[in-house]
């Protein structure tokens, strides 16, 4: 041991902290360097290295060499320049200041771009203006002569079609002059197919339209000539009656209908179509209730309720019923199956019997084809209206006793529940010869009784929707057919304008006749 040592004196304790670690020091240190390593980073990222001087470069050309950074000459500067204002002046000019400049072949080749884009903007046009246009921009171009030849050929183009337009025309001046001189429809059709589009297309058509129109009338006068020689060879109604239909504006239409008129029924005019045919009678168009009224007792179901019926049209119906003699003719001539019987009261001139819904219709049809016209059995409606003859009474002539007068039915003499005492009959028992009674005010006798009459109609329980244009009623059972008129022996209650019976169509008796129409 030292001499000199001495114990520890433990109230001084710098020696201690003198001792120990550092660590304040250090932290102190360490920030201060992470701040100067951040602000270091911060400002380098503030600086902007330029790796390359940008360069002028117009859309799609190629690029053109870069300018120089930092020129050194007069030269350069004024290519940067050049550069700068991309024009052909700019390039021009700088050619023109540097003849000899380095830079006046990149001038030169900018120029020649600009003067392609001119030239296929010409092109592009492809007229006089704008190959003229390129010369006056570029007098000195790359194209001058290709546009001087481009002018030269549109111009010689120009004049072919020119001098080709005026031959065409003068073509078409001389066809037309030759089919107007010709003024025929084919000289005109000729000049159209060759200049459908023609200056004077439209004056062809005109008057091939106006030469068709006079050929045609020509033609319908030829035609309206020779139709009226034919009717007034003919000389009948149907003949004339055609000839208006055909020409009703041609030249003889005045005569025709005088003829007609003359020739033809009209309203209360009779006529025979031949000499073993009926006579008919035409009666009036017009309108009338037909059917019961309502206040009629005496009326059943099937002949409600009245309605108006409406006949446009004239019609011809037979003066009396179809009499054995007329029904005979047909018979003789195969029209018709075979005579009936006439059970024993005489032929001739009495209404024939004993035939049938379907012999009815035969004789009609025979009748129709032997004089050509259209003769049927009359409709119920066309039968009523007929045996009306105006009225408007459920009764001809009005009363049971004024009956007597118009209709041959059951008398006192017939000595049925049901006849009609205020009348007599000359026979009582049968049918009186047509025509033996009064006729009605439409001039048609024996509408009631003698006999009934088959109508067209078939069978129906009411009138309730039934045709009121004068046609058949074609509801309801057709295998029974309609009887009108009543009969030799029918009381009054049967006699009246509105009856109906029925019969099947095959039914035959002697009470039931028929008489026909002629439309």
């Amino acid at each position: 041991m030292s001499d000199d040592w001495q114990p520890i004196d433990e109230r001084n304790d710098f020696a201690v902290r003198q001792e120990q670690a550092p660590i304040f020091k250090w932290l102190v240190g360490i920030i201060a360097l992470l701040l100067v390593a951040g602000g270091a980073i911060w400002l380098a990222s503030k600086v902007v290295i330029a790796d390359e001087v940008p360069t002028i470069a117009r859309a799609e050309k190629p690029a053109k060499p870069d300018a120089p950074q930092a020129p050194k000459s007069e030269d350069d500067q004024a290519w940067v320049k050049a550069l700068e204002i991309d024009t052909v002046e700019g390039y021009r000019g700088y050619i023109a200041a540097f003849p000899n400049g380095r830079h006046v072949e990149d001038a030169q080749r900018l120029i020649n771009e600009f003067d392609e884009e001119a030239w296929k903007l010409a092109e592009e046009r492809d007229t006089i203006d704008g190959y003229e246009d390129y010369l006056e921009s570029w007098p000195e171009g790359l194209h001058v002569t290709e546009a001087k030849e481009r002018i030269a050929k549109i111009k010689a183009e120009e004049e072919a079609r020119r001098k080709n337009a005026a031959e065409a025309a003068r073509q078409e001046a001389a066809a037309w002059k030759a089919a107007a001189e010709t003024n025929t429809i084919p000289s005109y059709e000729g000049y159209l197919s060759k200049y459908p589009t023609g200056k004077n297309a439209s004056e062809a058509q005109t008057r091939i339209d106006r030469l068709r129109a006079e050929e045609a009338r020509r033609q319908a006068s030829a035609a309206d000539e020779a139709a009226w020689q034919a009717a007034t060879a003919t000389n009948t109604a149907d003949a004339y009656q055609q000839y208006l239909t055909s020409f009703p504006q041609g030249a003889h239409v005045p005569e025709a209908i005088a003829k007609l008129e003359d020739l033809r029924p009209g309203p209360g005019k009779t006529f025979k179509d031949c000499a073993t045919c009926p006579t008919m009678v035409t009666l009036p168009a017009g309108t009338a209730e037909l059917g019961a009224q309502a206040t009629d007792s005496k009326a059943k179901p099937n002949e409600k309720p009245a309605r108006p019926v409406t006949f446009s049209n004239l019609f011809a119906i037979g003066v009396t019923e179809v009499t054995f003699a007329e029904y005979g003719a047909c018979v003789a001539a195969g029209g018709c199956k075979s005579m009936p019987s006439d059970n024993g009261w005489g032929q001739g001139n009495r209404p024939v019997i004993n035939v049938s819904w379907s012999d009815a219709v035969a004789y009609a049809q025979w009748l129709s084809n032997t004089t050509g016209k259209n003769y049927a059995l009359p409709s119920g409606a066309q039968w009523e209206y007929a045996a009306r003859g105006g009225k408007t009474d459920a009764l001809i002539g009005g009363s049971p006793q004024a009956l007597c007068a118009f209709a041959n039915g059951a008398s006192k003499e017939s000595g049925l529940p049901w006849a009609n005492e205020a009348c007599t009959d000359l026979a009582a028992d049968r049918t009186l010869p047509v025509g033996s009674l009064s006729k009605n005010g439409f001039g048609v006798a024996d509408m009631i009784g003698n006999v009934s009459e088959w109508v067209l109609d078939c069978n129906t329980l009411n009138l309730r929707d039934a045709p009121v244009d004068g046609s058949a009623d074609a509801r309801g059972s057709c295998s029974q057919r309609i009887v009108r008129g009543g009969s030799w022996f029918s009381g009054a209650d049967d006699l009246r304008f509105s009856a109906r019976a029925v019969q099947r169509r095959g039914d035959t008796n002697d009470f039931t006749g028929f008489r026909v129409i002629r439309k």
